[in-house]
């Protein structure tokens, strides 16, 4: 069973948040004295426009020897104006255009945190109602996990990150036998189709299927299948599905016209296709690859709207403020509800939250100040297929990011 379990890692995986990755580029900048003079000014000498600043860095990411991924756009706002930007395809021989949507992968959990906010506000939900008291039956420790500690990810429940990094370990984890055999039988068939899809009903009994790893309430430990289980609250304390809860909650009272709860393998409307970049440049179209995508990762939209939501989030247009009060609060280890909190990296003391995510050939990283003044965005649609080919894409947009951030 070890050996077959083993094939769940053989695929390309849905990338879970790296914080690590952020801080690192953060801490480096921060080290490095950074200047805005350093990056908006050219080998000339010469200052350099926001416009061509904008372009040199999302052309990086897209030619050259440093290339990462086939197309990124970017969304800037700051002291210094609005800045925006694209470079490379939409997809294959098609330019990438600044109002192009992506896949907001787990930057999509700020989403469904607000969402959930959005029913407290209402006296539709409780942060500290139970999975159990919304959901009998489904987790058999679901009387001792609460609505907060899905959204902080602080449930101690199993993530499909687990699955894939730790395979043997995961499956061991596993009580149902019955269950076990079919994960063995489903590593066999994945071994051979490296395309298919874990689908989001699985994962949770899988989940069920695994004692928690931690107590609730005590320890950090992201989980994309506890925001799957969030997500399936939310419908029920809402009363509808969650495409329609977004559109009434979140994108209709925002006025955002690209932005959609659409998880499933075809977008639907213009988007920007997600690629696997297989060596030693072989792009292949990745965008149906979304089988673990729910709450925990289903919104889709361009640039320009993204960097609205955040900002709306934070000036109190869509949360009140002791609901915005919880969003911000770091539970544990720089984690609040959907977003990373710590500083910006342009000034030590200056604090900044953020999110990072990736998956299906898709990635995001975002930035915004506490006052909503100051807000980045950077999309990109594709990356390796190599574990080391994707961290190292994560690393250079976030670094992207941080430039374009700090330049503002």
């Amino acid at each position: 069973m070890a050996s077959s379990a083993s094939s769940f890692g053989h695929r390309s995986r849905s990338l879970l948040r790296r914080r690590s990755v952020w801080f690192a580029v953060v801490a480096v900048l921060v080290a490095g004295g950074l200047a805005v003079v350093i990056h908006r000014t050219s080998s000339s000498g010469r200052s350099e426009s926001p416009a061509t600043f904008v372009q040199q860095t999302l052309d990086q990411l897209v030619a050259g020897r440093g290339r990462v991924t086939l197309g990124a756009t970017a969304y800037v706002a700051g002291p210094r104006g609005v800045w925006t930007g694209s470079a490379g395809h939409v997809q294959l021989g098609e330019p990438m255009r600044p109002n192009a949507r992506f896949r907001l992968e787990s930057v999509g959990k700020l989403w469904t945190a607000t969402l959930m906010l959005r029913l407290v506000e209402q006296h539709k939900l409780n942060l500290y109602d139970t999975v159990s008291h919304w959901l009998p039956g489904l987790l058999p420790y679901g009387n001792q996990v609460n609505v907060l500690e899905l959204l902080s990810m602080t449930s101690g429940m199993i993530d499909t990150n687990d699955f894939y990094d730790r395979p043997r370990w995961a499956i061991a984890q596993i009580t149902n036998q019955v269950l076990r055999v079919r994960l063995t039988a489903l590593a066999h068939y994945m071994s051979a189709h490296p395309t298919y899809q874990i689908p989001v009903q699985l994962w949770i009994q899988m989940a069920a299927a695994s004692p928690l790893l931690y107590p609730p309430g005590a320890v950090y430990h992201y989980s994309n299948i506890g925001y799957m289980v969030a997500g399936l609250i939310a419908q029920r304390a809402g009363g509808a599905d969650l495409a329609t809860l977004f559109r009434r909650l979140i994108i209709d009272p925002l006025h955002l016209t690209s932005a959609r709860y659409d998880p499933a393998p075809t977008i639907s409307g213009p988007h920007a296709h997600g690629y696997l970049i297989f060596p030693p440049w072989k792009p292949q179209d990745a965008t149906a690859l979304t089988g673990d995508l729910a709450a925990n990762g289903g919104i889709v939209s361009n640039a320009t709207d993204e960097a609205h939501f955040l900002q709306d989030v934070m000036q109190g247009r869509i949360l009140q403020p002791r609901e915005l009060q919880e969003l911000e609060t770091d539970y544990t280890d720089d984690y609040g509800l959907g977003i990373v909190t710590g500083q910006d990296g342009c000034t030590p003391a200056a604090r900044v939250f953020s999110h990072n995510g990736g998956g299906g050939g898709y990635m995001a990283s975002v930035q915004v100040s506490p006052d909503g003044r100051h807000v980045g965005v950077v999309l990109i649609n594709g990356y390796g297929t190599s574990n080391a080919a994707q961290n190292h894409a994560e690393t250079v947009m976030v670094s992207a990011l941080q430039r374009l951030y700090c330049a503002n």
